[in-house]
């Protein structure tokens, strides 16, 4: 018996996830568009045009599934991600990985071995379909929440912030792709999430769902302080991820605003998602710098003081790990992982949206300057407890039930 695994890009959760049924015994094989070898990777990186997207390819390599079966299309996603590059937009790119990837599983799942498939939000909907005509378990992996509650989160952040929107930026998700998560939701057998946040918003809307938490884990022999003491400068305040609305980048800036700081600046890292004009009339104190390596990510970390996560609808928000690893105390939402990470030691919990007390956490650290390190040390210790050793162990409890 065994499970067929895959994902549109491969990431950190979706990496683990696939080895903690390798380590099980169970693995099929890896449906993935695309797992470069290094020696790709290294050729990319000495063409200039290409080393971005080396950075990012880069990200897709993970040394233990470099030998496991794999299904991969190669030549398609090469001319997706060229087209990427070139501006033909993201969204065309995500969408036709989603359906090779769904096309393929559903294909694969006739394997005679098979007795699961294990796939994500927007790309499971074909292969769960043919699994249900052949008997077999659906896995679905939720790393972020409830659709629905994303999409009433969305509405309300358009209505308050009109101009922050890009041009063409639609309010809501398309409404085929809303009914695709749905029927993927109907035709799970269990949902892994990574939060109890996530858990929460899946139970409001669907309470019969078999629903299992397997919190993400950080590298934290990779995400670790640096050995160089940080310079004598402004008091840095930083956010890794997405440039949008979900995330909470309005409120920030107007939280960044409001509070005044003096000596202090707020970097941004990430790809932008919002209007224009607001990327060209940032604050003075305030600089945006585009998505990049893990190397350079964890540089940032390194040349911070503090870590910000303001999102309004999160799953678990890899990024706030990674940060507190390196030893940054931070704020958090309760809309992530934070509630369950942040202890009172290593940082503040902000409620979701709260513009006022965001500011007020903004000034704390601004005020207690000489506390910071000993709650870096504290972010350190809280999150090297999530380890993905630990995420694989609570994987294979809750798929064993199927396999």
């Amino acid at each position: 018996m065994s499970i067929l695994f895959g994902h549109p890009t491969g990431n950190p959760f979706s990496h683990n996830a696939a080895l903690a049924h390798l380590e099980a015994g169970v693995l099929e094989c890896l449906c993935v568009p695309w797992m470069p070898s290094t020696a790709t990777i290294r050729v990319f990186s000495l063409l200039r045009p290409l080393r971005p997207l080396a950075q990012r390819l880069a990200r897709r390599q993970f040394g233990p599934l470099s030998q496991v079966p794999k299904v991969q299309g190669r030549v398609g996603e090469v001319c997706r991600l060229l087209a990427k590059a070139a501006g033909l937009g993201d969204f065309l790119a995500f969408d036709q990985a989603n359906r090779w990837l769904m096309r393929t599983m559903a294909k694969e799942c006739h394997r005679s071995t098979v007795r699961a498939v294990h796939a994500y939000e927007d790309c499971s909907l074909w292969q769960f379909v043919q699994a249900k005509r052949l008997g077999k378990a659906c896995i679905y992996d939720m790393p972020i929440c409830s659709y629905t509650a994303r999409e009433k989160t969305l509405m309300e952040l358009h209505r308050k912030y009109p101009d922050w929107i890009p041009p063409n930026g639609s309010p809501t998700t398309h409404d085929m792709l809303i009914e695709q998560k749905r029927q993927e939701m109907e035709l799970a057998d269990l949902t892994l999430v990574p939060c109890s946040y996530a858990a929460a918003t899946i139970r409001e809307f669907y309470p019969q769902k078999d629903i299992a938490l397997a919190p993400y884990g950080v590298d934290a022999e990779f995400w670790k302080p640096g050995t160089i003491k940080k310079p004598p400068g402004p008091l840095r305040f930083m956010y890794a991820g997405q440039i949008s609305l979900r995330k909470g980048i309005p409120l920030l800036i107007e939280a960044w605003s409001k509070a005044e700081l003096r000596d202090a600046e707020l970097v941004l890292v990430g790809s932008w998602l919002l209007a224009d004009s607001k990327r060209q009339s940032l604050p003075p104190s305030v600089k945006w710098f585009p998505t990049c390596s893990s190397q350079a990510l964890r540089d940032w970390y390194r040349k911070s003081d503090v870590f910000v996560f303001p999102s309004f609808a999160e799953g678990f928000g890899l990024v706030l790990l990674e940060a507190m690893a390196c030893g940054l105390p931070a704020i958090a939402s309760e809309a992530s992982i934070g509630p369950e990470v942040i202890t009172a030691a290593s940082g503040f919990i902000s409620p979701t949206g709260d513009l006022d007390r965001l500011v007020e956490l903004l000034r704390w650290f601004d005020r207690h300057r000489n506390e910071l390190p000993a709650m870096g040390r504290e972010a350190r210790a809280e999150a090297a407890r999530y380890t993905w050793s630990n995420y694989r162990s609570l994987v294979t409890g809750a798929v064993s039930k199927l396999v």
